[in-house]
């Protein structure tokens, strides 16, 4: 299973699983809902729009605000645009909202806005995020005015996703769904980029891609060339984890050419590693490894250890997929070097590599070794296994699982493993090569055990999936 940069970069584990829908490429019906909204959108929050986003916001009736002042029906229509409010009826509208008359001016907060924008576009390190939020939040100048305001709440929705704080986004998706009458056209889109990036988090690429062509045709043009270029990367690595490879690649191109000429250099070692997986998708050794060698040149100056993690981890897994097992070995261990014992699955998922080589190369202690470094992960992290974030750590625990019962010959516990477990996880992620390899396996040990018949039954059932793989061998 390939592991493929997520769209938050390096502040996330990375994750293995690949969507078992499909998605369609060609102008989706659920766009038509949305499209028409493009024109709508306001350039600048005009009086009675502002007054409906104040009585909003602070859970007021339209009967309780306009009592003692205006009719609701006139309040409705002042609040709709259809008509102006009276002077007087404007200042007792905004003494009851305690804001002022008109927007002040606001520059301070709109630059601290922007610089949290783009600390989180690319972001490298998580701690200097988190230390920028804490600096800025609760700032007075964050409220000051309502474009200011919509901006920072929509921005945190990114930072919850960066640092892993998934309740507290969905708690603000769900608060901010409320008023996305009021957004711009920019911060619709960026509403629509950010809900992406946080069902991508939670395994859910089918919803997640779907999001990202959404924010693609309700984009403005007056988005920033690396923006466009985030937007792309996402679409592109969304495409991967639901099969569309060739969107995957088109978007994933789009964005490399984009990160070259901006010159970002870890967003272009991310996209040689999705054009890589593209490329083995599309059956292209050749060209896969070429990619995923620029990833690993440009990487290494970097120094950004989840990005090494990631690139060589890639690269061993490629190797092991062609059964080339001895420099499978090499960059899988090298992998090891640069991840933090805070992602549990990646480490897991590493050491089933390792051990699934060892093992066909006939080095049992060296397998048994690896497995017992992995004994140690799923025996001290206590992990829950059934909770939906921790979807990659399940599906790496019940390979591993498998793999302990194979390489120790209990062969009894790993034919129900392998049937009860294993399988369906594989079937649902639709990984056809490694259903191809435990299901030859479990044909192996029925043959030993001399059940011909199921023997070959299940090495057909292999070869099978291995037919049905979108990479060549």
């Amino acid at each position: 299973m390939e592991a493929t940069i997520i769209v938050l970069g390096d502040l996330f584990s990375s994750y293995f699983s690949d969507s078992t829908r499909q998605v369609e490429n060609n102008s989706p019906i659920w766009l038509t809902e949305v499209l028409p909204l493009q024109k709508e959108r306001r350039a600048v929050m005009d009086t009675g729009m502002r007054l409906k986003y104040h009585r909003l916001k602070q859970k007021i009736s339209l009967e309780e605000f306009s009592s003692g002042i205006l009719s609701p029906r006139e309040l409705k229509k002042i609040e709709s645009g259809i008509k102006d409010p009276a002077l007087k009826e404007l200042e007792a509208l905004c003494k009851k909202l305690d804001i002022p008359l008109a927007p002040k001016d606001n520059p301070i907060g709109k630059v601290l806005v922007k610089n949290f924008k783009n600390s989180l576009l690319h972001p490298q390190n998580k701690a200097q995020i988190m230390e920028q939020y804490n600096d800025i939040q609760g700032h007075p100048l964050l409220n000051a005015d309502e474009d200011v305001e919509l901006e920072y709440s929509i921005q945190q929705i990114r930072y919850y996703i960066i640092t892993g704080d998934l309740d507290s986004a969905e708690d603000k998706i769900k608060e901010m769904d409320r008023f996305r009458e009021f957004m711009s056209q920019e911060q619709f889109y960026l509403f629509h980029k950010y809900n992406g990036n946080y069902n991508y988090i939670l395994n859910d690429f089918e919803k997640s891609l779907k999001t990202y062509l959404v924010a693609e045709k309700i984009a403005p043009p007056s988005i920033s060339a690396s923006e466009l270029g985030d937007l792309y990367y996402s679409i592109g690595i969304a495409s991967t984890k639901c099969r569309e490879t060739e969107m995957a690649y088109k978007y994933t191109e789009m964005a490399l050419k984009i990160y070259q000429q901006e010159f970002i250099p870890k967003r272009i070692v991310e996209c040689h590693l999705n054009i890589a997986i593209t490329h083995q998708h599309f059956g292209n050794f050749r060209m896969s490894m070429q990619h995923y060698k620029n990833a690993l040149t440009i990487g290494n100056k970097l120094e950004i250890d989840i990005l090494r993690f990631t690139t060589e981890y890639n690269i061993g897994y490629a190797y092991f997929l062609y059964q080339n097992y001895e420099p499978a070995i090499t960059h899988t261990e090298n992998s090891l070097d640069y991840i933090h014992p805070e992602y549990p699955a990646d480490i897991l998922i590493s050491y089933c590599v390792l051990i699934k080589c060892n093992y066909e190369l006939g080095r049992i202690a060296v397998a048994k070794e690896w497995l017992r470094k992995g004994l140690d992960i799923v025996e001290n992290k206590k992990i829950s296994i059934n909770s939906p974030t921790n979807k990659a750590f399940k599906e790496a625990y019940i390979e591993f699982i498998c793999l302990d019962h194979l390489v120790n010959k209990n062969f009894v516990e790993f034919e129900n493993f392998i049937l009860n477990k294993l399988l369906p996880s594989l079937e649902n992620t639709r990984n056809f090569f490694e259903m191809g390899y435990f299901l030859s396996h479990l044909a192996d040990v029925y043959y030993q055990q001399e059940r011909y018949k199921e023997s070959a039954m299940y090495m057909s059932k292999a070869k099978y999936a291995y037919k049905n793989t979108t990479i060549l061998y």
